[in-house]
């Protein structure tokens, strides 16, 4: 059991997560008087369905009534901190006294095994008392081969067994290098004694059989008695299998997302939301389809200059430029020229440009660079005092049949080259989302900002660029934030007997309704989830410790909670629940 304290300002969330993470399945869970998690029922009811749900088991250790009080109403067993120390102390006696119980077991059996043995050593040693003696070498010749051979196994025999008889703290080493007992018998002169190898081999075998059957029968003593300890201490076992009575819960739920809060706010009912945005720009060439008599006029544009002097100068509109082989230019609207400026007696000339038109369509006017002059004032002072030139070629004078830019080539390749930018523009937008969000329904807007074309409608021209720039937006929000925020009002109108089933939450939603200009969206919810009843499994392992099968299944059938429980036991031969708790297993089955 582990002990883990809480910060005062430590959000229920927080301590969820460390709770969970923990190794321990029995937890005793210390909270200050003036922590967040008892400001609401509600953190802890969220509280005590997590931990039901992964297995573990939460004991508040408070300092205070008001605490107490709020935690076991809530189902949550509850200690005060001064109980806490002694529990720990009671569980460590507890340990110690069941390991000295079994080393006295295990030391008794070994002292058993002790005074059989040196009962058995008595035994043998009775039989040492008996002579030996070897036949004279005359007995020895006198025999036949097959006697002489007999006569000397009935002695090696003898002598064998009375040298297998050692005290039980010798060495394996001291036992086979023992010397034979030397007895005082009158001195008999015998002729040596001549064995053949074969008898000496055969005896050395004898004796090296003897030993491993020994070791062979210790060995198989000692697995005996451990498969009895183990089949007393590890082998009963019993498993429950509970199945809880379930429900189904259905509610309605308005969720408005919002780019203007942080985080989820049980409250108001609101979660965070995210704007992403996009802008592309594309341009492309396309060729033209028109083709039209057409009569155009050359363009181009001139420099003025003012050598005359320092006052203004105003020229109507449709004014002559001459250019020096005879070609007029007018100009298309009437300009005022600034005054020239006068320094140190220098005159120097103002300039003004102008846009201007041929006087006569056709491609005689494609003039390059050239000097000009204005007709209307020639004969005066100012014919020489004001004059033009131009940097550019004059262009576009036509006379004939020609390709132009018609309104349904531009139609075509606006067409063309949106629904491309478009997509091109969903993909990158795609590509920034993280992977934790999720696009609201009808929650992109396409915005094409701008179309330009550097030819118009019905101008001269084998090919035209058009440029288009699209933005695209999208509003998203994290599925975790609208889960947490079904699962907290799922909680508070959620009975404390029953908790959620996983994996059984299903949330439909109509339209939502998205306000672009507040950023905010507006969802209308329905929740349908399982529930089922909460089952004690620690009542139930201290109820059931040591009950035969019949009062198992009476026990059973008596809880209100429970649609049904199935009971099997392990071993075979076993007919009911051990008394230890931690060899019964509880499974609740949804």
């Amino acid at each position: 059991m582990k002990n883990i304290y809480l910060e005062p300002n430590e959000e229920i969330i927080s301590i969820i997560d460390r709770l969970i993470q923990t190794e321990d399945e029995e937890i005793n869970l210390v909270a200050p008087s003036g922590a967040q998690v008892w400001q609401s029922s509600i953190n802890l009811k969220l509280l005590k369905r997590e931990m039901d749900n992964s297995g573990k088991l939460v004991t508040f250790i408070v300092s205070d009534d008001l605490s107490a009080e709020m935690a076991e109403r809530i189902g949550f067993k509850v200690k005060k901190e001064i109980d806490l120390p002694v529990e720990l102390i009671q569980e460590e006696e507890n340990i110690e006294e069941e390991i000295n119980t079994e080393t006295i077991e295990r030391e008794e059996q070994a002292n058993s095994k002790e005074n059989m043995i040196e009962l058995l050593v008595d035994e043998l040693e009775s039989e040492k008392k008996e002579k030996r003696t070897f036949p004279s070498l005359a007995l020895w010749r006198k025999k036949e081969p097959e006697e002489i051979i007999s006569k000397a196994r009935e002695e090696t025999s003898k002598k064998r067994m009375a040298d297998i008889i050692v005290p039980m703290n010798q060495s394996k080493e001291t036992f086979f290098n023992k010397k034979p007992i030397i007895r005082k018998e009158p001195i008999i002169k015998r002729e040596p004694i001549i064995r053949e190898d074969s008898i000496i081999r055969e005896e050395l075998t004898f004796k090296k059989e003897l030993k491993w059957s020994k070791l062979f029968t210790i060995f198989i003593i000692t697995v005996l008695i451990m498969a009895c300890l183990v089949g007393y201490l590890v082998l009963p076992k019993a498993e429950v299998n509970i199945t809880p009575k379930t429900d189904i819960t259905n509610f309605d739920l308005s969720v408005v997302g919002s780019t203007d809060i942080p985080e989820v706010d049980a409250i108001l009912n609101k979660i965070p939301i995210q704007e992403v945005e996009v802008t592309k720009t594309k341009n492309r060439e396309f060729a033209t389809t028109g083709e039209e008599e057409i009569n155009t006029k050359a363009t181009g544009e001139i420099t003025i200059y003012n050598e005359y002097s320092s006052d203004d100068q105003t020229l109507l509109d449709r004014t002559r430029f001459e250019s020096s082989d005879g070609k007029i230019f007018r100009i298309l609207q009437g300009i005022t020229v600034p005054g020239a400026k006068v320094e140190e007696g220098k005159i120097i000339p103002s300039i003004f440009k102008v846009k201007v038109v041929a006087d006569q369509p056709g491609e005689d006017y494609n003039i390059g660079p050239d000097n000009f002059v204005i007709p209307g004032f020639k004969g005066s002072p100012k014919f020489a005092g004001f004059y033009g030139k131009s940097s550019d070629s004059m262009s576009n004078g036509y006379v004939g049949m020609a390709k132009v830019v018609l309104a349904e080539d531009l139609e075509n390749a606006e067409n063309i080259l949106v629904n491309e930018l478009k997509e091109e523009v969903k993909r990158a937008l795609e590509e920034q989302i993280p992977t934790d969000l999720k696009i609201v329904e009808d929650g992109l807007k396409e915005e094409i900002v701008e179309i330009s074309s550097d030819i118009k409608r019905g101008e001269r021209a084998d090919k035209f660029t058009l440029e288009v720039k699209v933005t695209m937006k999208a509003l998203l929000f994290k599925e975790d934030d609208l889960k947490k925020l079904v699962d907290l009002n799922l909680v508070s109108i959620v009975s404390n007997n029953k908790v959620p089933v996983n994996d059984t939450q299903k949330i439909s939603w109509q339209t939502p309704v998205i306000d672009w200009t507040k950023k905010e969206i507006s969802f209308d919810l329905n929740i349908k989830e399982k529930i089922a009843w909460k089952v004690d499994v620690q009542s139930i392992k201290e109820n059931l410790a040591g009950q035969d099968a019949i009062k198992v299944r009476s026990y059973l059938a008596n809880q209100s909670e429970i649609e049904k429980a199935r009971v099997s036991f392990w071993p075979f031969w076993v007919k009911k629940v051990p008394s230890q708790e931690k060899k019964i297993k509880v499974n609740i089955e949804l």
